[in-house]
């Protein structure tokens, strides 16, 4: 396949002239940036014109004009629009450069091609060591909303502050970390929806409206958004206004409200379904350019590895629509080659016929961004001259991660695993404990369920963080155990959670992805044999002398105890001179083969593990004695010779343990619950605690394991979901991995140190002085005490929340259901939707029509008898 695009096919940007190189003139705004100092900048375009925005503009922005955005930090750090400029005179110290040129949706092609040459200008200046991102409104990339994160983005229409009168304006809050306020072109019904916030600023008054469907955090967003609008253009009063409570504001701010949105025409539709996105599917194109033709060549669909990316002066395009477009440039590649790339790009955007707001971004060869390496399995970092960058290989005490979080979290132990552990066997009638004695054999047509206990979960006495949990639950799954077991397992972890109730963690693992801390449970001497435990097939389920198979062969997996196991391995596995094993004869001898180039910690571990099935010889490869092969047999040996091939050494295929993490794979994710449709996963980049907000459900993915965060606030319903949320993110990550990699569950403020080593600061009280939207609305609505407001005495507040519910008739939380117009709901039934039930309309009612229709609230209406409510629905024409 091939795809050829000339230089004049494009839009916007893309259309523009080709620049000379060799004639490009830097602007004189550009060229007070020192190429060695770190620090955050935005510029406005303005035809030919840069204007530099001072500090307290940042993050406001006009719909008509293009704006160049440049940031730049230490490698390994995050900046934001508060970081402070300064030089960088560390030798050797590397700046991560980026450059973002933002479009607004009303933008001319000739502001937009202004904008374009003047990103060259400002890469030449920085010598094309720099990583550029197109962004359009409203679809602008994670990294580029980080920078905003604190006070969120405002968006104006026109392109100054004199191209629309201060008022009237109707603002829409839209997205999520951060939100977006967004000026509207008109004011009118038509905007409002229950899923957002509207802000209606007037000469008097500015109204904060509350969509039913909203969550707290776009809510307390709104709040302050509002209260920024009222001081800034010194409006009296400050008005918040319910979804479907609008006529339990006072008589003088219904007055103003209905001079711009009449209620007697008040229509606000649903939340809007987020749209369900098709299987992203990585695609790498090959691209030259050829008697001015730029051409590119599909050569890999699917997963990507690093090594695809070769050739110092190639250029390749990594497509992974609709999420971005990735240009990457080869170190060696021609300086005029790094200038035309996005044009490029942007070209076969074109082509492809894919929206124009589809992200666009050019990296360069030793430069990759972080999101750009995180659509690879691994990736071996190394700077612009091409020298690889060395990773930290220095082995850590478990002991001493207790007291250091972020090595806790690299490692995964919470502890050294020297707290109590019972193991459960799990069973079809029944759940038994194992005795301790026989507590550290598995078998894979099994399920376990392991309690343990912390052993350091207080606070220590030089003040070093503290574990916040005290117990772990584990459920481990054998590769071969039945989906009955697998069920049975899960409800009883609930139900050991339950019993517990707080300060616990609970992990779901799957054979062969054991995390470190479970294996430093049992100090890397797990075995795990093949076949269901022949215990279970026993009357009286475990018993106490556990009969282990006549004969086996275990192989030795991992050198420490957090990373090693022993696995049974089948008679046609290939033996490896790298590690070690043990055998288990049929004359009930006990042998260790370590091969001749196994590590003398691998030996260590071997003899740890066999010194549980009795007394063992050991034996080195090359070395095996008579009395080895005549207990062992010939076959052993015949299979070691055929794991070489002309004095080769075949490659082992390395077996699965969980343990170490990619800095790069580590990403934060909010889940957005709908009503209707699939959930759906928002990236945080640059995450920090303040993200993990109370009213939501967090994903932490660690690349070995995939941390489920609940905050206080959530709804039970949504707690239930979040095992299938991990795995939809496992299952939709650009990067193949193992379904069953590892999931855990974790409860705001019982975090375990393996989780908040994550962050690069972590503060125990942060939640117990977090902003609430209550009291952030209580001191607007009631400045002068409670009773001073200007809301009818009686009209309750609705609560916050991230879902509504559909109507089963399992809660009387009467905010909860979707609201539908009066009309529709007495109109023919087989037009409702389908969540309607037929005998409980009332409940879709809003609470002003519901005051009007029946003349009480619903909690009044609620006290009666229901044969007097089904009276009153049917005079009212709703049953």
């Amino acid at each position: 396949m091939m795809l050829l695009m000339r230089h004049n096919l494009a839009i916007r940007d893309a259309d523009q002239k080709r620049p000379v190189y060799e004639d490009i003139k830097i602007d004189t705004a550009f060229r007070k940036i020192s190429p060695r100092s770190i620090g955050f900048h935005i510029w406005r375009i303005q035809n030919d014109h840069v204007e530099t925005l001072p500090k307290d503009q940042y993050g406001t922005f006009y719909d008509e004009c293009t704006y160049v955005i440049y940031a730049a930090s230490l490698a390994g750090t995050n900046c934001d629009k508060s970081t402070i400029s300064r030089e960088i005179k560390t030798p050797g110290a590397v700046i991560e450069r980026n450059i973002h040129f933002w479009l607004g949706s009303n933008i001319t092609p000739e502001r937009s091609k202004s904008a374009a040459y003047k990103i060259i200008e400002l890469d030449l200046h920085l010598d094309h060591k720099t990583t550029q991102f197109r962004e359009s409104q409203g679809n602008e990339g994670i990294r580029f909303l980080s920078y905003f994160k604190e006070e969120g983005i405002l968006v104006h229409s026109g392109c100054d502050a004199s191209s629309t009168p201060v008022e009237p304006r109707l603002y829409q809050i839209t997205g999520t970390a951060p939100q977006r306020c967004v000026q509207q072109k008109t004011i009118s019904w038509q905007c409002f929806n229950s899923g957002q916030v509207m802000i209606l600023q007037t000469a008097t008054i500015l109204y904060v409206w509350i969509g039913r469907s909203t969550g707290s955090t776009e809510r307390i967003f709104g709040l302050k958004v509002g209260k920024r609008l009222k001081e800034l253009h010194g409006v009296a009063e400050l008005a918040i206004v319910d979804d479907g409570y609008e006529q339990s504001m006072t008589a003088a701010r219904k007055e103003v409200w209905n001079g711009y949105l009449n209620l007697s025409k008040r229509f606000v539709k649903p939340m809007p379904l987020t749209p369900t996105v098709s299987d992203q599917m990585l695609k790498l194109y090959q691209c030259d350019t050829v008697n001015g033709v730029f051409r590119v060549e599909l050569v890999k669909t699917g997963p990507l590895e690093q090594a695809d990316l070769y050739g110092r002066d190639s250029i390749y395009i990594v497509d992974y629509f609709p999420s971005a477009i990735w240009i990457w440039i080869g170190r060696s590649s021609h300086k005029q080659n790094r200038a035309e790339a996005m044009r490029h790009v942007r070209g076969y955007v074109i082509k492809k016929g894919y929206p124009a707001s589809t992200p666009v971004a050019r990296v360069i060869d030793g430069l990759e961004p972080a999101e750009f390496v995180s659509l690879f399995p691994s990736w071996t970092s190394a700077d612009i001259n091409g020298n690889t960058v060395k990773g930290i290989s220095e082995k850590f005490d478990a002991l001493t991660l207790i007291q250091r979080p972020r090595l806790a979290a690299r490692i995964q132990l919470m502890d050294d695993g020297s707290g109590d552990a019972t193991v459960y066997q799990i069973g079809v009638d029944e759940v038994k404990e194992i005795p301790t004695k026989y507590a550290k054999t598995f078998y894979s047509g099994n399920c376990y369920a392991v309690h343990y206990q912390v052993a350091c979960s207080t606070e220590h006495a030089n003040g070093s963080l503290p574990n916040s949990i005290r117990n772990i639950v584990y459920l481990w799954c054998g590769l071969n155990a039945p989906h009955e077991h697998r069920t049975i397992g899960e409800a009883f972890l609930a139900e050991l959670c339950d019993h517990l109730k707080k300060n616990v963690v609970q992990i779901r693992i799957s054979e062969g992805m054991e995390p470190p801390h479970f294996l430093q449970i049992f100090k890397g001497a797990l075995i795990v044999l093949n076949a269901q435990d022949p215990s279970l097939e026993q009357a009286g389920g475990v018993v106490n002398i556990r009969n282990y198979p006549t004969s086996f062969v275990l192989k030795v997996v991992g050198n420490t105890t957090y990373s090693c196991k022993a696995v049974q391995v089948s008679s046609k596995t290939l033996y490896y001179p790298e590690d070690c094993y043990i055998l288990k004869a049929p004359d009930n001898e006990v042998w260790i083969w370590c091969g001749q180039y196994s590590t003398g910690d691998s030996r260590e571990m071997a003899k740890s593990i066999a010194g549980h099935l009795g007394e063992y010889s050991l034996v080195m490869e090359g070395n095996e004695t008579d009395e080895f092969f005549s207990s062992v047999g010939e076959k052993f040996l015949k299979q070691l010779k055929k794991t070489t091939t002309a004095g080769n050494v075949i490659a082992p295929v390395p077996m699965n343990v969980a343990q170490t993490w990619d800095h790069a794979a580590i990403a934060l994710y909010r889940c957005q619950l709908p009503e209707e449709g699939k959930p759906t996963l928002r990236q945080i980049f640059a995450f920090s605690q303040q993200d993990l907000r109370p009213d939501g459900v967090f994903l932490l993915d660690a690349g070995n394991i995939v941390y489920v965060w609940i905050g206080d606030h959530t709804l039970p319903e949504e707690h239930g979901q979040c095992w299938e949320l991990a795995k939809q993110l496992i299952a939709s990550h650009p990067v193949q991995r193992d379904t069953s990699m590892p999931i855990a569950t974790v409860r705001q403020g019982e975090e375990p140190i393996t989780f908040v080593g994550f962050f690069d600061t972590w503060d125990k009280k942060y939640y117990e002085t977090c902003v609430l939207y209550e009291n952030l609305r209580a001191e607007i609505d009631y400045p002068n005490g409670i009773g001073a407001g200007g809301r009818l005495p009686g009209a309750p507040i609705p609560i916050p929340r991230s879902s509504v519910r559909s109507d089963d008739g399992s809660s009387d939380d009467f905010d909860r259901y979707q609201k539908y117009p009066l009309d529709m709901l007495r109109g023919d039934p087989a037009n409702l939707p389908a969540s309607i039930n037929p005998t409980r309309k009332e409940v879709h009612l809003t609470h002003d029509d519901f005051v009007t229709v029946f003349s009480m609230t619903y909690h009044e209406f609620e006290e009666l008898p229901k044969w007097k409510q089904v009276e009153l629905k049917k005079q009212r024409k709703l049953f």
